[in-house]
């Protein structure tokens, strides 16, 4: 019984080491942008505990949206997402817990803006 319960324990920690181990990326999807349209590169962050977004305006104003797919195709703007950035206001973030599916930030309003968005994640 002794050497189960030191087995079973051993394989506990283990485990615990593997998991502690995974890390969630960080990165850049978008950097100067001066136009409207989707970010090309799209994160997968199934798994994660959270993942942020963040709208940096260094110039103009500009509206990003944090967009998920499941399929990879038909894409829909995150609920509560929308960052309006400007001369006042030039950085906001969004968070989306439990991440599913694929993300990715559009920039649907331009007005000689000047914009960058850049992500992280947390995760077990």
């Amino acid at each position: 019984m002794r050497r189960l319960l030191i087995l079973g324990s051993s394989l506990l920690l283990a485990a615990s080491a593997l998991a502690a181990t995974r890390s969630c990326p960080s990165g850049t999807l978008l950097s100067g942008v001066t136009a409207t349209g989707p970010s090309a590169d799209v994160i997968v962050a199934r798994g994660a505990t959270a993942l942020t977004f963040q709208a940096i305006r260094t110039a103009g104003t500009a509206t990003v949206v944090p967009e998920i797919s499941c399929d990879g195709t038909a894409w829909a703007a995150v609920t509560n997402g929308s960052m309006a950035v400007d001369g006042t206001t030039t950085s906001l973030a969004t968070s989306v817990l439990s991440p599913t599916c694929q993300y990715r930030a559009n920039v649907t309003a331009c007005s000689t803006c000047t914009v960058s968005v850049v992500f992280a994640c947390s995760g077990p």
